[in-house]
């Protein structure tokens, strides 16, 4: 893939005012991902492990953002983007994940379908799936809460 050819991804990024564009031809993989706001303290270390995973070559999952509650024993994992939510890879699978079900960084949750493109949605921490915040076959925005999970955050050891 060329320069040219990256720099028409972008611009369409800009006339869509996408926020992530992944594109996949069989030869070359391609994710382009912006953030117009400020960092916060928790997107950081979930950057530095994006960072380390593409850096790996391990650019065929899409981490959502986590943000912690008020009582940090618990986050919420956001769509990071606008698209149909799937908590199951087919309507006749089983959810990826249930309620009560425990999970470990990684692990994928559900699939938001953009433009035709299936892109996991991972957890950022080991916990408990406490709750899903959408339902499955629904449109979804960008930053939309879809699970919390609960994590040891809040507990000392």
């Amino acid at each position: 893939m060329d320069t040219k050819t990256i720099e028409e991804l972008i611009a369409i990024m800009d006339k869509a005012e996408l926020t992530a564009l992944r594109v996949d031809d069989g030869e070359t993989k391609i994710e382009l991902e912006r953030n117009h706001g400020p960092l916060s303290s928790t997107a950081l270390p979930l950057m530095a492990d994006r960072v380390s995973a593409l850096l790996a070559g391990k650019t065929e999952s899409h981490e959502a953002a986590a943000v912690e509650d008020a009582d940090e024993s618990s986050i919420l994992v956001r769509s990071p983007m606008v698209g149909m939510f799937y908590i199951s890879p087919s309507p006749d699978e089983d959810p990826f994940v249930k309620v009560g079900q425990e999970v470990l960084s990684g692990q994928t949750l559900a699939i938001v379908e953009a433009m035709k493109m299936m892109n996991e949605i991972t957890t950022p921490a080991p916990g408990i799936v406490v709750e899903v915040l959408a339902a499955n076959g629904t449109q979804v925005e960008y930053d939309q809460p879809l699970f919390r999970v609960a994590t040891a955050a809040g507990e000392t050891h």
